[in-house]
């Protein structure tokens, strides 16, 4: 779990705007908020972003976090920053809305992307070398049959349009087979080859299924799909905040966003047994994300799994563009 700011609601609230402003008043902590709008990263990517030495941008980062700006929260061996969220505190807020109009500069972009770039390859060269023992791997933590009939459950609780779904890294195809009984046509997508081979493998039977070879925020964004799956995939995602985002331009209105995720652990063997990006999602992170994208939530459900693991079912929809 994220450690709580420094600041409380008990400080006095003059103290509070002029820490507040004096944490903001400098261009690299500007920017620092900035880049965290929509991702959080890690010390050693925001030095890379920024060009700063470690230990001048672990001083900002310390500023930022003592004024309630910032929390923190350890991935592995690493910690990683985000902006906090409170919808209540309207400085802060004024404050996040006015960094966000600020633009960093194209070097700093550029170096951003570069991030999100190695940790996506990262993903991709373990699933281009484990592909043949995905499922042993994916064991270690929960098989798809046992979620799979609580998502089909929730998609049904939710009667949405059956026309079109779209279900993002299908693995073994266990989850795409129960989606094609339901959907008039289905499209699995994983931008691994060798992944995305073993679902053929699996679906190649159904005439109502397609699969494709693709990045899904390179998907167009058109309102496409009445419904969008995405079960333990967000967590191999370079960029989970953003991944609503893109969710929510290609799922018409009425449709549903099913998103199926490991609840927070400390489990770091996860990282290499299974090519694990992130060690699980709060469930306050994953509503957060869904509603600052669009999105309405609704009662999350919960499943205990092996090895101490549970898993998070959500169901989201969005809102009237």
């Amino acid at each position: 779990m994220a450690e709580p700011a420094t600041l409380t609601p008990s400080r006095d609230s003059r103290d509070n705007l002029v820490a507040i402003t004096k944490a903001v008043g400098d261009r690299l902590r500007a920017n620092i908020l900035r880049a965290l709008k929509e991702d959080s990263f890690g010390v050693l990517e925001l030095c890379q972003i920024f060009a700063t030495p470690q230990p001048a941008l672990s001083h900002h980062l310390k500023v930022l976090h003592q004024a309630g700006l910032v929390t923190r929260r350890r991935e592995g061996n690493s910690i990683f920053y985000r902006r906090s969220v409170d919808p209540e505190d309207q400085l802060r807020t004024a404050l996040f809305v006015a960094c966000d109009d600020l633009e960093l500069e194209d070097a700093m972009n550029k170096r951003l992307r570069e991030v999100h770039e190695q940790r996506r390859l990262r993903s991709e060269e373990f699933f281009a070398t484990f592909a043949d023992k995905f499922r042993d791997k994916q064991a270690l933590i929960s098989d798809a049959h046992v979620y799979a009939p609580t998502v089909m459950d929730l998609i049904r609780r939710y009667d949405i349009d059956t026309t079109t779904a779209l279900d993002i890294g299908p693995g073994d195809g266990e989850l795409l087979h129960l989606l094609a009984e339901t959907f008039t046509q289905v499209v699995g997508i994983d931008s691994s080859k060798a992944m995305l081979q073993r679902t053929t493998r699996r679906v190649q039977s159904l005439n109502n299924v397609l699969l494709l070879e693709k990045e899904f925020t390179a998907l167009p964004r058109l309102r496409k799909y009445q419904c969008v799956v995405a079960a333990m995939v967000v967590h191999h995602m370079a960029a989970p905040q953003l991944f609503f985002h893109q969710a929510y331009r290609i799922i018409k209105t009425g449709g549903l966003l099913v998103v199926v995720e490991l609840c927070r652990h400390n489990h770091t063997w996860a990282e290499e047994a299974c090519g694990d990006l992130w060690l699980g999602f709060e469930p306050s992170e994953l509503t957060d994300w869904a509603v600052h994208a669009g999105f309405d939530t609704g009662e999350p459900q919960y499943l205990a799994q092996k090895n101490g693991f549970r898993i998070q079912i959500h169901g989201f929809v969005p809102r009237n563009p």
